[in-house]
């Protein structure tokens, strides 16, 4: 069992199909050349005296070598621990060491980072690995296909968590996961042609990318398109000169792809779009909908759980916040209360999720695996109920409930009313510290550049369709939000910015 399994297993006639596209450089690899040099570097690794069961860390932005880099450490049965590549040099110590690498392969300056870190890690620059590949020093004869076979419940892959309410912990996947993900892909979402081009500008170094769209693209045979980031005019020329059939986002980007009309007939092309990793707003859907033709698919999951836990396909959320149903035959999820019990459908209890494929545990984070996993469950840390349709709809984190004189509030349910207002892009609701309440709410919003609606406005807006103690006692107007590399909004930034102007 290996990720490379997906490559490997392909028939003569789909080799001289397109595997990968990098954008950044206009390099594009067919099944036949991604096994060459996939094989060519995982040699490279062992010449090295890498061996199964290595960590191999990879810090690198989206494109070709990111794909073959993983699947080359894959092949010498490595473990893969991707990370951001948006993470500076100071910020790599932590995962440099936390995570026990044998070696890490970066953009960044070898030996600044050595200065840097503790760790005895060989550091190796990307610019070796391209050597490897594309320079002087590639080889393409025909290796012998000889690659490390793991038993299912080996350790193959580590991501981090965004650590929002600790240090980033490595969540550790097993090499059984991937096939896992496959078959949930195949309940749930979609099965290619050799034909289509999935679009990748979600980080690779996320789940999102290293699983959800490579995993199906390689099985079936189709090509992954990698751009470095999101721009939306960029995005919309790669539609078109790529012939991209399938793209997977988050809602800031399908909101900012809305706002450019110019850029519709492009993605008209689409023959699918998918959303996931935070919160979708209902005008969102609606909108994509209208003015695209086709839906916004949407998927909940999280990296503890190798991502997919449900989807909604082909339909709108009935209501905001429906993330859709399970795959039944792989999954069982479960709505509980602080008891653990299972509540009745429609009320609001928190995420469990058991079944194969799902996390070992967080690395050398022993209280944390136990209190993530409790009896071969997952509890997720997500809220939200059961409809008795079988479909689930998300209310929010439980760390990011508000307290308000003992009263839990949902900023979900605060976000979905501000963003109904006609003017609104978007919001984001977080609890404030208040002497007589505990917390109240306090909300940011982003307004359509036409659009000029007054604080007051909008309080009214809500008090007329929130219960009074949801409705936030503030509103400031932003022009941009604090964003992850996968483009969740950054409420611990906003509460910091808050406290910060409060002071």
């Amino acid at each position: 069992m290996n990720y490379c399994d997906l490559l490997f297993n392909t028939h003569e006639e789909a080799l001289e199909n397109i595997a990968l596209v990098d954008t950044e450089v206009n390099r594009r690899l067919t099944y036949r050349e991604l096994q060459q040099k996939v094989v060519q570097l995982a040699e490279f690794f062992r010449s090295k005296g890498y061996k199964a069961g290595d960590i191999i860390l990879s810090h690198l932005y989206n494109g070709n070598e990111a794909a073959i880099v993983h699947l080359a450490i894959q092949y010498m049965g490595g473990v893969t621990c991707l990370v951001d590549p948006l993470f500076r040099v100071h910020e790599m110590d932590y995962y440099i060491t936390d995570s026990g690498s044998k070696c890490v392969i970066t953009y960044l300056d070898p030996l600044e980072l050595r200065e840097l870190t503790k760790s005895s890690a060989e550091i190796m620059n990307v610019e070796e690995i391209e050597e490897i590949l594309w320079g002087s020093r590639q080889d393409e004869a025909n290796y012998k296909v000889d690659y490390h076979q793991f038993d299912e419940s080996d350790l193959a892959l580590l991501l981090y968590t965004s650590g929002s309410t600790s240090q980033p912990k490595a969540v550790m996947l097993c090499a059984g996961s991937y096939q896992v993900f496959l078959r949930k892909n195949d309940e749930g979402m979609y099965r290619y042609a050799p034909t289509d081009r999935i679009l990748c500008f979600v980080p690779f170094s996320h789940g999102f990318g290293s699983i959800s769209i490579l995993i199906p693209s390689l099985a079936y045979k189709a090509a992954t398109v990698f751009m470095r980031s999101f721009h939306p005019v960029k995005v919309a020329e790669v539609i078109g000169s790529e012939g991209i059939t399938h793209m997977f986002g988050v809602p800031t980007h399908y909101q900012q792809l809305l706002r450019f009309e110019a850029l519709h007939p492009q993605l008209k092309r689409l023959k699918a779009a998918f959303c996931a990793a935070a919160p979708l707003n209902y005008d969102t859907t609606v909108a994509w909908h209208e003015t695209i033709g086709i839906y916004l698919d949407e998927g909940y999951g999280m990296t503890e759980t190798c991502t997919l836990i449900t989807t909604r396909m082909n339909r709108l959320p009935d209501p905001p916040g429906d993330v859709g149903v399970t795959t039944k035959s792989i999954l069982q999820v479960e709505i509980v209360n602080d008891d653990k019990e299972v509540v009745r459908d429609g009320v609001i209890g928190e995420f469990r999720v058991k079944g194969p494929g799902t996390m070992l545990g967080y690395l050398n984070k022993p209280e944390d695996t136990a209190e993530r996993l409790q009896d071969g469950w997952v509890y997720t840390g997500d809220l939200g109920y059961r409809k008795p349709d079988g479909s689930f709809v998300i209310c929010g984190r439980k760390t990011d409930f508000i307290n308000c004189a003992g009263l839990k509030i949902s900023p979900v349910e605060i976000e979905a009313v501000l963003n109904s207002f006609a003017g609104v892009v978007d919001s984001a609701a977080v609890g404030i510290k208040n002497d007589l309440y505990g917390e109240v709410v306090k909300a940011f919003v982003l307004l359509k550049p036409e659009e000029k609606p007054t604080e007051r406005e909008l309080i009214k807006f809500c008090s007329d369709k929130l219960a009074s103690f949801k409705v936030p006692k503030s509103i400031t107007f932003v022009e941009e939000f604090p964003r992850n590399n996968l483009g969740k909004i950054d409420k611990k930034a906003l509460k910091a910015m808050e406290e910060t102007a409060t002071a």
